[in-house]
C-alpha cells in the first residue's frame, strides 16, 4: 500500500470530489483516479462508489479513511515540528474572527505576533459570518458561543463575561428590574439573532426564559450604542461600558444574578493537520490572553 496513494484517497474523501481534490492539489483528475484505482488493486477492495453525480465510501473505504487519516495527520505534524525547528516560520496565515474580538482583544496580540514572526503574513477577516474554513481556504477561525460544526476541531482559549446594563435615563423612565422575571416587562437589547431567551446560572435552575427583545443585532458595539440611546436593557462585557458606568450614564442591573460566561474558541478544519503557523499563533494568542482583561478570562 502506497502512502501517497492513501493521501490522495483522503483528499478525495474530504473534498467529496475527484475534481475538487485535483484542483486543490494542482494535479490532473485522471492522475488521482488512476492512483486510487491502483490503491484499490493493491488492497483488493473497492473503496469508492462512483456515479456521474455522486461519490460515496464503501464500508472498506470508510474503514481505511477513519484509520489512516489521523495517522497521516500525525506524520505531517511530526514533519512540520521538525522543519519548524530548523527555519524561521514564514508564509501566509488566514484568520477570521468577529469584529469586536478583533478590535478589542486581538489587535495587540496580532501586532505582537507580527513583530515576533516577521516572515509570516496575515490575512484577517473581521466578520460575524460563519465562514466555511475548508471551502474558503481559511486556516483559523475565532468563534464565540456554542459550537455546532462537528467538522471542525479546536480549542477553547478564553471565556467572555457579561452583565446586564441599562442607561440611567431608561431606568428613570421604566424602573429597574428586581428579578429576571421582571425583564418581560422591559425592552431588551440582544446580540444573538437566533435566540429569544436569556438565562442566569442562579435563577430558574439555569433554564433559559423568554424576554422582550425590542432589538437584536450581531454587533456588541451597536447594542452598546442603542443602550446609550436609552432604548433598553442589554447584555455586554463589563469592559465595553466601564467608562459609562463610572460616569453614571450606564448602570448595571440585576447584579445579584449571574449571566453565564461564553466560550471563545480557536477552530481549524479537522480534516487536515494543524500546520505550524496555526500552532504558533494559537500558542502566542493564549500567552497574550493571559494578560488581557478587556473581554475575557483565559482558560
Amino acid at each position: 500500500m502506497n502512502l501517497n496513494d492513501v493521501r490522495l484517497f483522503i483528499q478525495v474523501v474530504e473534498h467529496n470530489s475527484f475534481t475538487s481534490a485535483a484542483d486543490k492539489l494542482g494535479i490532473q483528475k485522471s492522475t488521482i483516479s488512476r492512483r486510487i484505482a491502483q490503491l484499490e488493486d493493491d488492497l483488493g477492495v473497492r473503496l469508492l462508489q462512483r456515479t456521474t453525480r455522486k461519490l460515496s465510501l464503501t464500508d472498506e473505504g470508510s474503514d481505511l479513511y477513519h484509520r489512516c487519516q489521523p495517522l497521516l495527520d500525525e506524520l505531517d505534524g511530526i514533519q512540520d515540528d521538525l522543519t519548524s525547528r530548523q527555519e524561521e516560520p514564514k508564509g501566509r496565515l488566514r484568520i477570521t474572527m468577529p469584529p469586536e474580538i478583533g478590535i478589542f482583544i486581538m489587535n495587540e496580540i496580532i501586532a505582537g505576533f507580527m513583530k515576533r514572526y516577521p516572515l509570516i503574513h496575515l490575512d484577517i477577516e473581521l466578520s460575524p459570518r460563519l465562514v466555511d474554513l475548508v471551502e474558503e481556504g481559511i486556516d483559523l477561525a475565532l468563534r464565540v458561543g456554542e459550537l455546532d460544526d462537528s467538522s471542525l476541531i479546536g480549542r477553547k482559549i478564553a471565556v467572555a463575561k457579561a452583565n446586564l446594563y441599562a442607561s440611567a435615563a431608561y431606568i428613570r423612565e421604566y424602573g429597574e428590574p428586581q428579578t429576571p422575571a421582571d425583564l418581560i416587562q422591559h425592552q431588551c437589547i440582544g446580540t444573538n439573532l437566533s435566540a429569544n431567551e436569556w438565562s442566569f446560572e442562579n435563577w430558574n435552575d439555569g433554564k433559559p426564559f423568554p424576554v422582550n427583545f425590542r432589538l437584536r443585532a450581531n454587533s456588541l458595539s451597536f447594542c452598546r450604542e442603542i443602550i446609550l440611546q436609552d432604548m433598553g436593557i442589554g447584555r455586554l462585557p463589563p469592559s465595553f461600558c466601564a467608562d459609562d458606568v463610572s460616569s453614571g450614564r450606564i448602570k448595571q442591573v440585576l447584579s445579584d444574578y449571574k449571566v453565564p460566561m461564553v466560550g471563545i474558541h480557536a477552530l481549524y478544519p479537522s480534516r487536515r493537520h494543524l500546520n505550524p503557523k496555526v500552532r504558533l499563533f494559537i500558542d502566542f494568542m493564549i500567552e497574550g490572553l493571559s494578560s488581557t482583561v478587556l473581554l475575557t478570562e483565559p482558560v
